[in-house]
């Protein structure tokens, strides 16, 4: 599914050593207006440095937020190596946990989303001191929320149900947020609320191709496909390039039994995002 956001990309890495102003290209460094070209800078600073490391994070971010999951994924783990612990801001931690859940690294997404949790309730402090992190509105609050729940989903169920209680209480009146809340409640199994949710979100904005792709899927998971077909068709037809609309339409096509195009359509989301084990799983379909 597709839903855009806007979040901040100013994340801070716990350094591993020190670095002295002097050590730090002069790229990497902002400029009079606090802005800083971040693949510059990667490709400037040395290999296995603080800066480098915060320049692919913000990298691998800028590729989540496009739905890029294999790039953010690559990203993420040269900027912070598989094994190598790291504490940083909860923007970080909860779209790394999104990415690992997407390529289906699940002990490590839950470590990220439990930290992401625990930041929300004031436990856990990215910088070492509460009233230097960063401030967390609803907005953010509902972001951060929607991302980590189906990974909290299958672990402790307290927890689970707090962050659920949290995020129903949060509002969604704009075409993004219902979008995005409706994808949530598919995720978590409440079809009704899914549908409701995406129906509101429709309304708003009928010509959006995340929104349509939205729609799409979740009817389909809600045993509607053929009702879902026309979405997915709207969608594809904006975004040719988009894995998860390509996704969405194989499924839907699968589930009214036009096998051959399901299977070419499929074939097409896994060259798009290799990473999701999501798309590695076989259709289920019967010719009609």
């Amino acid at each position: 599914m597709i839903a855009a956001v806007a979040l901040i990309l100013g994340l801070s890495l716990a350094p591993q050593e020190v670095q002295t102003p002097q050590d730090i290209p002069a790229v990497c460094r902002p400029d009079g207006a606090g802005q800083m070209n971040v693949q510059a800078c990667a490709d400037a600073a040395p290999k296995g440095s603080p800066v480098r490391a915060l320049a692919l994070i913000n990298l691998a971010s800028q590729a989540y937020l496009a739905g890029q999951y294999a790039k953010a994924l690559g990203l993420y783990d040269e900027a912070v190596p598989p094994g190598m612990a790291v504490t940083s801001d909860i923007v970080f931690h909860t779209f790394r946990g999104d990415t690992y859940f997407h390529a289906g690294r699940i002990e490590a997404a839950q470590e990220d989303a439990g930290l992401a949790w625990r930041m929300l309730k004031g436990e856990v402090s990215a910088s070492g001191d509460p009233a230097n992190d960063m401030p967390v509105d609803d907005q953010l609050r509902f972001e951060v929320l929607i991302r980590i729940l189906p990974i909290l989903k299958d672990g402790d169920a307290a927890t689970f149900a707090a962050a659920k209680a949290q995020v129903m209480t949060l509002p969604a009146t704009d075409g993004i947020a219902l979008t995005n809340r409706a994808g949530l409640m598919a995720k978590l199994g409440d079809y009704p609320a899914a549908v409701a949710d995406s129906s509101a979100a429709l309304a708003l904005s009928p010509d959006e191709a995340g929104v349509q792709n939205n729609h799409c899927f979740i009817l389909y998971q809600a045993g509607r496909a053929a009702e879902g077909l026309p979405y997915c068709e709207a969608a594809l037809a904006t975004l040719p390039q988009a894995a998860p609309i390509r996704h969405s339409y194989a499924r839907v096509l699968a589930a009214t039994g036009r096998c051959a195009e399901a299977e070419t359509q499929i074939a097409e989301a896994r060259r798009l995002d290799p990473s999701a084990v999501e798309y590695a799983k076989p259709l289920d379909c019967t010719a009609r």
